[in-house]
């Protein structure tokens, strides 16, 4: 099968985030003397290390609505049959074969042989079956299974996928947060999401749904070893706290920083760095409601127009993302292609001609939920006031995420300022916009034209049909404007560990943990996917 020869990374899964307090000095901190730190991976392993996450760990279970946290450390654990890398790039997991027939209908898939839950339990094919069944029925992340026919166990360790038309991205799929293996039987008990097994690396040894700490431990039913011996979660939702504890030996990584002051961090013994996200900032808005201002195409595009995007990336998020002018993709990617008018420029001649049109020439008032993560509430303010040049008033409240998840799940907003990430440009439009995707119950986009585009995006075997797709699709996106792009995306992290031992995918929020052997020496995204080095 004709293989793409730039691979279409883009997008990572979406939302979330709370916490607690800050934590006592750690004293199994990788500073301490539980931790053999070299300057080469291969001879680092760590007893113990510490994680500040941006929440509270509150739900596991990915049948249902999950903040970042609650996937982010999950995925240590997670049984995969595919699992990223470091760099996010899908190597095979759990899987020991795959083959695809010659028109990349039918996708053959074989089990690691022996294969183990942390609780002794074995891994069957069946387990994948039901993985997959689960997921199209609970809605949550169906759209990206929206390719698949149909899976079967074929014996205990082989499995059977039908797809409706090619998938490029299949093993991008397979290694995302939504493929998450467990026992059939046990996914019957009301109560297992309180304490899963585990199928990947490390495994829970202790957690309340809720609480502010979560343990792993390693898992001695893992193929491989990993090598942290143990995490320690911490939630500190406070950026600037989670600093603090960073600079006093407290905790190891943090993912997420404020940007004022990390200057200030000892450089002798903590890096910090501006840390990609496959996705983009976004004004969404909720289509259920219909008496809004923003219920009128042309006042949302009369709000891109106003936005002034080079000076929210300057200014709001210290020039560590840049302006957005179509849904996906950024300048120097190869696929980038602006849509917005203007190259998404300022433009406020045609805000106020939009504005005229829509039948509000002196503007209107919305209100804005805007989530407590570093520079967001910043960022809408410049926002509120690029609009205000106009005549539109942005009313902004700044919730805790955990919060503002819930209002966005429950349709409790008129808009909001957020984030949408996904591993592929495919994967990150489905969810936008796919039947079944997170965003679609408020968004209630209904085009036919831009799910066909994106359809064909996720079938694209060259890059010049991936292209083409990829351009209708966004300007289909901008004719709705339901979901307008601002920036790409990405954090400030810091870490005392050596490169590569307990990081987030670059780019990416999935948790990758090193282990003997690497995961990058096994097979990779060959053949039926993307051009993306193995």
């Amino acid at each position: 099968m004709s293989r793409r020869v730039v691979q279409l990374v883009v997008a990572g899964a979406a939302l979330a985030i709370v916490g607690a307090a800050l934590p006592q000095t750690a004293a199994t901190a990788a500073v301490g003397t539980n931790c053999s730190i070299k300057n080469q991976l291969a001879a680092s392993n760590c007893q113990a290390v510490v994680m500040a996450t941006v929440s509270k760990v509150a739900n596991l279970n990915p049948m249902k609505a999950r903040a970042v946290t609650d996937y982010q450390v999950a995925y240590p654990m997670q049984g995969l049959l595919w699992r990223f890398d470091a760099n996010l790039i899908p190597r095979m997991d759990l899987l020991i074969k795959q083959d695809v027939s010659k028109d990349g209908l039918t996708i053959y898939q074989q089990l690691k042989p022996n294969l183990k839950y942390s609780d002794g339990t074995p891994l069957l094919a069946q387990d994948v079956v039901t993985a997959w069944q689960k997921q199209v029925e609970a809605k949550q992340s169906s759209a990206f299974f929206a390719k698949v026919s149909n899976v079967v166990a074929t014996s205990p360790t082989t499995v059977t996928w039908t797809l409706k038309t090619p998938m490029p991205d299949f093993n991008w799929l397979m290694a995302n947060q939504a493929m998450y293996l467990n026992p059939t039987e046990s996914l019957k008990s009301a109560t297992y999401w309180n304490a899963p097994v585990s199928a990947g690396p490390m495994m829970i040894k202790s957690w309340t749904p809720g609480s502010d700490t979560m343990v792993q431990v390693a898992n001695p039913n893992y193929w491989a070893k990993p090598k942290v011996q143990q995490i320690t979660y911490q939630a500190i939702p406070d950026a600037a706290t989670r600093k603090l504890a960073l600079q006093a030996g407290q905790v190891d990584y943090v993912f997420d920083l404020a940007y004022q002051g990390v200057t200030d961090l000892d450089k002798n013994t903590i890096k910090w760095f501006a840390h990609a996200l496959p996705g983009t900032y976004q004004l969404t808005t909720n289509m259920a409601k219909t008496t809004s201002p923003l219920y009128n195409v042309k006042n949302r595009q009369a709000i891109s127009a106003a936005i002034d995007r080079a000076k929210v990336a300057k200014v709001g998020f210290f020039g560590t993302v840049l302006p957005s002018c179509a849904q996906t993709f950024i300048k120097g990617n190869p696929y980038h292609q602006c849509v917005l008018p203007n190259e998404g420029k300022q433009d406020l001649v045609l805000a106020k001609k939009l504005l005229a049109e829509a039948g509000n020439p002196s503007g209107f008032s919305f209100e804005t939920i805007v989530w407590a993560r570093p520079a967001w509430p910043e960022a809408a303010q410049l926002i509120a006031q690029d609009l205000a040049k106009v005549g539109i008033t942005m009313n902004i409240t700044v919730k805790q995420d955990t919060v503002a998840i819930a209002d966005l799940n429950s349709g409790n907003f008129e808009m909001q300022f957020s984030g949408n990430n996904a591993p592929t440009p495919y994967l990150q439009l489905a969810n936008w916009f796919g039947t079944g995707g997170a965003w679609q119950n408020w968004s209630k986009v209904n085009d036919p034209g831009l799910i066909a585009a994106i359809d064909r995006l996720g079938s694209a075997s060259n890059p010049i049909t991936a292209k083409a797709a990829l351009k209708t699709a966004n300007i289909a996106a901008y004719n709705s404007s339901v979901h307008i792009p601002i920036a790409d995306r990405a954090v400030i992290s810091g870490t005392r560990l050596p490169a590569g031992l307990l990081v987030a995918t670059t780019p990416g929020e999935w948790l990758y943990v090193a282990t003997t052997p690497l995961l990058s020496a096994q097979r990779g995204p060959t053949g039926f996917n993307t051009g993306a080095k193995s």
